[in-house]
């Protein structure tokens, strides 16, 4: 009894450090290809036992997998929250631990070949449903192991890294099965059936993407841009030096690349921290800075994000997020925004619609009304941030152009960043901050996952980072130039735009939705057999 507890917490802790790898140490996203077999064979040896809480056990094991994972990966986040830190860890990981106990119950009610099968839709089915939930946290989607191995993905474009995820769970389930048949002995036909089929999954893939990655041309279609990376430190810097003396080291470092030939110039997110009333947009100083600025360089526009503010005077059209100002019975929303500027009076604005949980939002507030107060000041505000329904691009007639300028934590969604090409975008250019991981894998992993936005979309991002790290990256995935973390300066470079649709951003996460489909379905038929079995037994 002793042994195979020590063998299924051995294996627990492997597969814990296995799932780590990709996120850990960045260019090792194909160890996830094999990193779940070690909790296949707990679940192996656990249909053997009988015992009434055999399923809970390897729930329990799988947990100690997840924790691992988790923490490995994330534990940076106790840079700016440490409660936060421990609260993400432990809610995904059980989370994550439940998935694998539904699948557990699939494989005991409908048998082996049903259970796998269920084992990658519950898996995809969670990730899709939890990142579209109030408390997402996407971040470990499976697919998202190998943004630092774009050479290996290319068909991302078909899928989305949802789409990885899929392959990654069936190639895990294919090497388990392999596996257990060379341990068991089994006839070398069905052996060479499964090296066959695991050969199939692995080449077809990998060599479509091999094909491409060195035979994908962009057309050429450049905009020129300068990307600028102010280095204002988040915590001792941003709220308390006033916002023109940072306006004024952006605009200093833009001066040293301006002329006629720049076509945009892009600062990062919250640049302009607090101050500026939608409202009475045109007229705020901050805007008529960058607009005087703009007056030397007429051709170009201005990127830069902002904490906005906009008046409901008496309430009138409020949102559901506003708050009112005293007791005036006036009303006000804060958003998060990218602002387009230019020489006219016509100022383009996107707000933030992807906020963070417990940070620019209160998820759920109805239910978790009593956590109000504890929401963290990390973003600049406190409190619940608005949104806007649809995506919105900016236009520049100039250049028959148009750009989406996704905020920050938006970056990690793909059919959310696929919004913006449906409504026209050519290129994307993204502001976010970074500073509040410190030096810490965090920051990296973070300007990896737009490399996969760049290939489900076929796009040329522009990243702009307060702190770093600031780079242009091609339709490949590939970072092209890049400035180093925690450095002042800018990127001049090109961008290609491109107004071809990819087959995901028509169709967005459709292998995710069908894996709900498909686990509802067996859900409920398993929900059948069990009650079948209770009602025959009794």
């Amino acid at each position: 009894m002793v042994k195979i507890l020590n063998y299924k917490l051995s294996l627990s802790v492997i597969s814990g450090f296995l799932l780590s790898v990709g996120w850990l140490l960045l260019g090792l996203g194909w160890v996830m290809l094999f990193a779940f077999v070690p909790i296949l064979f707990i679940l192996d040896k656990q249909l053997d036992i009988r015992k009434r809480s055999k399923a809970s056990e390897f729930s329990l094991y799988c947990l100690i997998s997840f924790v691992i994972w988790n923490t490995i990966s994330t534990y940076w986040i106790y840079k700016a929250t440490i409660p936060g830190a421990i609260a993400v860890i432990l809610i995904y990981s059980i989370l994550m631990a439940g998935v694998m106990f539904l699948s557990f119950r699939t494989f005991e009610l409908l048998g082996r070949r049903i259970g796998l099968m269920v084992f990658v839709t519950n898996w995809v089915a969670f990730e899709y449903l939890f990142m579209n939930s109030q408390i997402s946290w996407p971040w470990l989607v499976l697919g998202n192991a190998f943004a630092d191995n774009v050479s290996l993905i290319q068909w991302y474009e078909f899928t989305g890294h949802l789409g990885g995820s899929v392959w990654i769970l069936i190639v895990n389930v294919l090497i388990y099965e392999l596996l257990k048949s060379i341990i068991e002995k089994k006839e070398k036909r069905l052996l060479l059936k499964l090296y066959g089929i695991l050969f199939i999954f692995l080449i077809v893939p990998l060599g479509y993407s091999f094909i491409k990655y060195h035979t994908y041309e962009e057309i050429s279609n450049p905009v020129e841009v300068v990307i600028i990376q102010p280095n204002i430190d988040p915590y001792n810097e941003k709220f308390s030096v006033p916002v023109q003396s940072q306006l004024d080291k952006i605009i200093e470092i833009a001066e040293l690349y301006s002329d006629n030939e720049v076509d945009y110039f892009i600062a990062p997110e919250t640049a302009i921290t607090y101050g500026v009333w939608e409202n009475d947009i045109c007229n705020n100083n901050y805007i008529k800075f960058i607009r005087e600025f703009l007056e030397d360089n007429p051709q170009a526009k201005f990127i830069i994000g902002a904490n906005t503010l906009k008046k409901y005077p008496g309430g009138k059209d409020k949102t559901e997020t506003a708050v009112e100002s005293g007791n005036s019975g006036n009303y006000f929303d804060i958003f998060n925004t990218s602002l387009q500027i230019d020489t006219s009076l016509n100022v383009g604005i996107y707000h933030k619609s992807k906020l963070v949980p417990g940070i620019e939002m209160l998820p759920y507030p109805k239910l978790f009304w009593f956590l109000k107060d504890l929401m963290l000041d990390l973003g600049g505000m406190t409190g619940s941030h608005g949104t806007q329904k649809e995506r919105e691009v900016f236009k520049n007639q100039r250049l028959n152009l148009s750009i989406g300028v996704p905020v920050c934590y938006e970056s990690v969604y793909g059919q959310f960043i696929s919004e913006f090409v449906l409504k026209g975008a050519d290129v994307l250019f993204l502001i976010t901050n970074d500073g509040w991981w410190g030096n810490t894998p965090g920051y990296k992993q973070h300007l990896n996952l737009s490399r996969l936005r760049a290939i489900e979309t076929r796009r040329s991002i522009a990243r702009s980072a307060n702190t770093g790290i600031s780079c242009i990256i091609n339709q490949k995935g590939d970072i092209v130039r890049s400035l180093e973390w925690w450095h002042s300066g800018a990127i001049r470079g090109y961008l290609n735009a491109n107004d071809k649709i990819t087959f995901y951003v028509k169709n967005g996460d459709y292998l995710a939705r069908m894996s709900v489909v498909i686990s509802a379905l067996v859900l409920l038929i398993g929900i059948g057999y069990y009650i079948k079995n209770r009602l025959k037994n009794n």
